[in-house]
Order: C-alpha cells, then structure tokens, then sequence
C-alpha cells in the first residue's frame, strides 16, 4: 500500500500533539496576561495527504460487495452438518493446500 505523506505535522517541541495545542496555550497565556496587546500569530502547517494504491483500492471494493452477501449459507450449512454426522464427508487434502498457497500468494 503507497502512502505518500507531505508536511509536517508537529513542531519539534510540540511533543507531537500539533500546532494547535501550543496555539491554544500562547492565546491563553495572551488573555490572562492580562496586557491586552496583540493576538500571537498562527502558523498554518501544510496539509497532509494520503494516496491509496490500487490494491487497497480493489480490497475496498470486495469488502463493500461483500456487505450485501448474507454472512451464512444456511443451506451449505446443513448439508456439510449432515455428511459429517452420516461420515460421508471427506477432506480433499491436496485442495486445501492448493487454495492455502493461492491465498498466500494474494499478499505477495
């Protein structure tokens, strides 16, 4: 996944909470003072921005198809139930690890 981040987000000495708490502290500081002069400046940091790579993009898709499915197949469900209860369900062994090492390699 590419992210691309632009500006900083934090002074050095803001603890990495932004420039708005330190903001807020000097305008506080200002009034309480009680000298009435000249409000602090606030300096504007630039604007972060993220981009999300085209596989992100695609999981995104799926996922929201995927909302609409229903979660359980009540139907396969008790089928599977059936034939493990009468013992004529039986494990393809090699098509388990065939369809393990195709979803391994969507994350290569």
């Amino acid at each position: 996944m590419a992210i691309d981040l632009i500006g900083p987000s934090s002074t050095p000495n803001s603890g990495g909470r932004g420039n708005k708490v330190n903001n807020e502290q000097q305008s506080t500081t200002g009034k309480a003072g009680g000298s009435g002069g000249a409000q602090p400046s606030v300096n504007q940091a630039p604007v972060d921005t993220v981009k999300i790579s085209e596989a992100a993009l695609a999981a995104q898709n799926v996922a929201k198809e995927l909302k609409s499915e229903p979660e359980v197949n009540s139907d396969r469900v008790a089928e599977l139930k059936a034939a493990i209860d009468s013992g004529e369900y039986k494990v393809n062994a090699e098509r388990v690890a065939d369809r393990m090492l195709a979803f391994e390699d969507l994350f290569r």
